[in-house]
């Protein structure tokens, strides 16, 4: 006989996520919510999984407030009375330990609230409320993150509007919006898969949003779903569990119990069990009865083996300063350069380009001390104390685009730049560029989207600087980041989707090249920004490394400059929530999608700076939304993070 708690419900048969027989399941316990709308399980180790099921749930209610609940011993059937935490009119509840958030409806802002457990008592501490949103929120996600140790949480509406929120770590409540990011209109329910967001829309199904704080705002329909009535979801044990507004449960598209509810709008659950005996405990709101219902499923064996892909371990290494941003939207910022002071390391500059429209010089506080409107510069590098017209000199050379040319600039004893006429080449659509300096001269490579690689010798002519072409060189397809090993006069430069190259910098090298690092595994493409760190102590030994931006995976590789060109690190820019920008105290995101980088082993300062520096592009600016900019950090935490020594 078919039952109210057998029958696969015909949305859910729409739908196409049931394929499996029911599991079997418990009948379920319910509590009067006096208009309530989400539950949550008291969890205290933030990975949704318990051996034993959990004493306690937490659920709000817009009459009563955040509501602590326990579970009915084995021998009984109803509800013990729930315990009031917080009161207040409160609707919509995440929790990840140590944070719950809920929406107070009295003030329209999301109310945080601390939650911990204290000699095996729940202890709550109410926190300030976030700012308005501009948008009405109908869903609310927690975002733990390993990676750094922070927490982040999505706020989102049925207006196609939502935001991400740094809350801060498991012990300070530092709360920042970190970004926007357009939703799909009609948004019914989130859901997060580590760095993952999942947003439920009627109309197409589920979406999937990279949560990263990193991350560019691209969104992928991971789960087709026409005309869906998807009420929520949950990922567990990476599946999705899903329930429709009736109560059908699935769970990676197989349906796992089904209550025949009125209106479900409010769902979640975590995994009990051990890993051959798995049970999910879930909690449902049925709006027409305005209540509260607690039961469980115990998967069949097919659905208890886990789905975990392995997490991501890149090292994320925080970020300590980011640059004044960009004027303009866009992509605009794309190489820096780094002057190091003669005398006072600390007034060391970056130099960086605005490919917009010129050159950018900034403090090591980030702060913006000189803007030259050259043009559409692109590539930037620089040497210091180059034998020239008679005198030494602190060069820098950037490709301009606006007439495939070299812009020539010489920095002061202070670090002010004073910009040479430009100097015509023979390339077409010219894009990147590095430095050589031997014994006798300094030469540009210049390279062009074709793979051409044009290697001029910089002469003196009056009082300004020229250029001859000396010979060409060839990659199969596009370049741009490169630099010289002039200790072994070895030019490296990245093929964009092919990886790295090698030739030999001379004058009279040859045409030949050497195709030293793949774009494969680790090195993910685009290959962009490649820098040299000359004289790395590497577990007790001296040796310089290659620096290079993985685009693909936003994150930063280092590599022997020498065979057999063994990888020896691998980390991304992270979060630094006692970060400096633009000259003042703050946070300060990370990195990602970089375009340039440059590194010295020359001290630009005291304490950690003594060591040199890493500065890099930063293709998405967050923490909040802003033009680009650039991130840098001193070398000797990378070091430390990766420990190399």
């Amino acid at each position: 006989m078919t039952t109210a708690f057998t029958q696969i419900s015909a949305i859910a048969i729409t739908l196409g996520l049931i394929s499996a027989p029911l599991s079997v399941f418990a009948q379920p316990v319910s509590v009067t919510a006096n208009k309530g709308s989400q539950a949550q399980a008291l969890l205290f180790n933030n990975d949704n999984h318990a051996v034993f099921p959990a004493v306690d749930w937490l659920w709000v209610s817009e009459k009563q407030g955040l509501m602590l609940q326990s579970m009915p011993s084995a021998d009984k059937t109803t509800l013990p009375a729930a315990k009031t935490l917080v009161k207040g009119e409160f609707e919509l509840l995440a929790f990840n330990a140590p944070y719950a958030l809920t929406l107070d409806r009295r003030a329209d802002r999301i109310r945080p609230i601390m939650i911990k457990q204290i000699e095996g008592k729940v202890a709550t501490n109410v926190l300030p409320l976030l700012p308005m949103a501009s948008f009405e929120i109908n869903w609310i996600c927690i975002q733990p993150r390993p990676q750094d140790g922070n927490i982040y949480a999505w706020f989102g509406g049925e207006d196609g509007y939502s935001e991400q929120w740094l809350l801060g770590d498991a012990g300070h409540f530092m709360p920042k919006k970190l970004r926007s990011q357009a939703i799909p209109v009609n948004s019914t329910s989130c859901a997060i898969d580590g760095d993952k967001l999942l947003v439920s829309e009627p109309e197409a199904g589920v979406w999937q949003f990279d949560a990263s704080p990193f991350a560019d705002n691209s969104a992928k329909l991971v789960l087709a779903a026409l005309n869906n009535d998807i009420a929520g979801m949950q990922v567990i044990d990476g599946k999705l569990l899903l329930s429709d507004k009736k109560g059908a449960m699935t769970l990676d598209q197989q349906a796992i119990a089904n209550y025949n509810l009125g209106k479900v709008q409010g769902f979640s659950g975590y995994l009990s069990g051990t890993s051959t005996n798995k049970t999910i405990q879930f909690a449902l709101y049925d709006d027409k009865t305005d209540q509260y219902l607690f039961s469980q499923a115990v998967l069949p064996k097919d659905q208890s083996q886990s789905n975990n892909e392995s997490s991501d371990k890149i090292i994320e290494i925080p970020a300590w300063v980011e640059s004044a941003p960009s004027d303009r939207p866009g992509d605009t910022m794309d190489d820096p350069a780094i002057w190091v002071h003669p005398t006072q390391p600390e007034k060391s500059l970056v130099l960086g380009t605005n490919k917009r429209w010129g050159l950018l010089s900034f403090n090591m506080r980030g702060e913006q001390i000189q803007a030259l409107p050259s043009g559409r510069i692109n590539n930037v590098d620089l040497r210091q104390q180059v034998m020239l017209g008679g005198k030494k000199r602190d060069i820098a050379v950037a490709t301009l685009r606006d007439n495939d040319s070299l812009a020539f600039y010489e920095i002061d004893a202070e670090g002010k730049l004073n910009e040479y006429p430009n100097q015509a080449t023979n390339m077409q659509d010219i894009y990147g560029m590095c430095l050589y300096q031997d014994a006798d001269s300094l030469y540009v490579f210049a390279n062009e989207k074709s793979g051409r690689i044009a290697q001029y010798r910089v002469d003196w002519q009056a009082n300004g600087p020229s250029i001859k072409l000396v010979r060409d060189i060839h990659t199969p397809s596009q370049v741009e980041g490169c630099v010289v090993d002039e200790a072994q006069h070895a030019l490296f430069i990245g093929e964009e989707d092919k990886g790295i190259w090698r030739f030999n910098a001379k004058a009279n090298g040859g045409t030949q090249g050497e195709l030293i690092i793949k774009a494969e595994d680790d090195l993910v493409p685009d290959v962009e920004g490649i820098s040299l760190y000359q004289g790395a102590t590497i577990h007790g030994k001296k040796q310089d490394l290659l620096v290079v931006s993985s685009q693909g995976d936003n994150s930063y590789l280092l590599y022997q400059a020498q065979p057999p060109y063994a990888q020896l690190g691998k980390f991304r820019l992270g979060i630094n929530l006692n970060g400096m920008e633009n000259g003042r105290e703050t946070s300060i995101d990370g990195s990602s999608e970089t375009d340039g980088l440059a590194v010295t082993h020359l001290s630009v300062g005291t304490g950690a700076w003594q060591q040199g520096m890493l500065v890099v592009q930063d293709g998405h600016n967050h923490l909040p939304d802003n033009n680009q900019s650039f991130k840098w950090l001193p070398w000797r935490s990378i070091v430390e993070k990766l420990s190399l020594n």
